[in-house]
């Protein structure tokens, strides 16, 4: 098993930072590996919301099924992929530090792939672009009616 947390501290609202992350639409804008993403379920977006994903990964395009598994607003959500025979767990946890968004990502995965540092490496980029497109305005976009606000 490959286990993993990274902290980031985010210079915006935690309303606005939870909103952007919690919709997994928004991913392609800060996961470089994923292609597309597609909301499979209708209604607001909680616990039981449902994705489609297409990835790059070593030069070969991944379909996956993502599933929010946990959801509390401002607070957590956690992210639950299927890939084959494979399961990831990405949680994340929502803080509010003065001005800023402390964002904490706990990645999980069940068969062993690549080492653990490598793993780490690759969250923390994650979230550094993350970080990067929230705090650069006007780069962040949520499709349509999901932005801070519409629910």
């Amino acid at each position: 098993m490959v286990q993993s947390t990274v902290v980031v501290a985010i210079n915006r609202p935690i309303s606005v930072v939870f909103a952007f992350v919690a919709n997994a639409e928004t991913a392609p804008q800060w996961q470089d590996e994923l292609l597309e993403v597609e909301c499979t379920t209708h209604g607001p977006i909680g616990v039981g919301t449902t994705y489609r994903t297409v990835r790059n990964h070593l030069r070969e395009r991944i379909t996956s099924q993502l599933e929010i598994t946990e959801y509390e607003p401002h607070s957590k959500v956690t992210f639950a992929c299927l890939t084959g025979q494979s399961r990831i767990l990405e949680r994340y946890a929502f803080r509010s530090v003065g001005d800023c968004t402390r964002v904490t990502c706990g990645f999980e995965r069940a068969d062993h792939v690549g080492g653990a540092r490598h793993v780490v490496n690759l969250e923390a980029a994650i979230l550094s672009k993350l970080k990067d497109v929230l705090e650069s305005q006007g780069r962040a976009e949520w499709p349509t009616g999901t932005g801070p606000g519409a629910r």
